[in-house]
């Protein structure tokens, strides 16, 4: 269980909305006490910070050594019922598995408390690794006019793979099912003239594959067809996604779909099929094209082309790629 305490301030007050943490907050989550350094960040019913551990934690890199560091992020989750509760514990539950893996984000801990009366609900607190390069979507956003090289491309897409190898070796093997641009951060180097490295965040969508059974109910489809829409990010759907109805297998053959989406973005800033209205008919479709600029070798768009295949089965493992 967590607990909090109010502290002095450490810094001004964070320009977090009502509610947030301020600057000099104390939370225990586990074994480790935190203290709120500033908030970083709204979405949905958390809230993001970055926080001082009182001690220096190991972070494992990608080297298969690890690096002792007192900056983490802390994630704060509100939820209001067991049911929300038991769905934080599933991400966690992922996280914890990939513990061990240096190309996804680093989880340390996590704890939960029943929120104070009269309030009803429960506090969620999730410890894991600062990643002080930001996010991949900021670094997009610095670079609308020097566009990625396809060799930057190629090292942040390996870099994805790594961390989808991670879930897709696990026993059962676990799909992300929600990888987009907005779910990777980059860690700064820690030398002068090293590469950043790319991780996997985000395990709410992920889910285990503990079956290859096509759904075959109305029932089934329509709770499929609901947690998809809830869970996923359509640009990103491959189209056993899009349409459940067609009774066809999701499995992590859907997260091989995205990465071939996630890199047509990190080369053209868009998703293959906004140019078609971006709906499901485009995806169902595979229509796309490849535009003329920034240019790009026929290298990198063969293999955009064979991860955008319908169906399936066609797609390549991601010990393929």
């Amino acid at each position: 269980m967590s607990s909090r305490q109010a502290g002095p301030p450490l810094h001004p007050p964070s320009s977090g909305p009502p509610g947030s943490l301020p600057p000099g907050t104390l939370v225990q989550v586990g074994p480790y006490t935190v203290s709120v350094k500033r908030y970083l960040s709204q979405g949905g019913f958390a809230t993001v910070y970055l926080v001082n551990s009182d001690r220096p934690l190991p972070i494992p890199t990608l080297h298969g050594t690890s690096r002792n560091e007192t900056l983490h992020v802390l994630k704060r989750i509100v939820v209001p019922d067991k049911e929300a509760l038991a769905d934080v514990r599933r991400e966690v539950d992922v996280h914890k598995l990939l513990r061990s893996d240096a190309a996804v984000v680093h989880f340390l801990e996590a704890s939960a408390l029943c929120l104070p009366p009269p309030q009803t609900g429960y506090d969620v607190y999730i410890l894991m690794e600062y990643c002080s390069g930001g996010g991949l979507l900021d670094l997009l956003n610095t670079r609308l006019r020097n566009r990625l090289s396809e060799n930057e491309v190629l090292h942040i897409f390996l870099d994805v793979c790594k961390g989808l190898a991670a879930m897709h070796h696990l026993d059962p093997p676990v799909a992300h099912r929600d990888l987009k641009i907005e779910n990777i951060l980059i860690v700064a180097p820690t030398t002068p003239g090293g590469k950043p490295t790319y991780k996997l965040c985000d395990f709410g969508s992920a889910k285990p594959i503990l079956s290859r059974r096509a759904p075959r109910s109305i029932e089934e489809l329509k709770r499929l067809e609901a947690d998809l829409n809830k869970s996923t990010t359509l640009p990103y759907r491959p189209p056993e996604m899009v349409d459940v109805y067609q009774r066809r297998v999701i499995d992590e053959k859907a997260d091989i779909w995205a990465m071939g989406v996630l890199l047509y973005k990190l080369c053209y800033y868009t998703t293959p099929f906004e140019e078609n209205g971006g709906g499901p008919l485009a995806i169902l479709n595979v229509k796309y094209r490849f535009p003329s600029n920034p240019p790009y070798s026929d290298r990198i768009k063969g293999l955009i082309a064979s991860l955008l295949v319908d169906p399936a089965a066609r797609r390549p493992s991601i010990d393929q790629l």
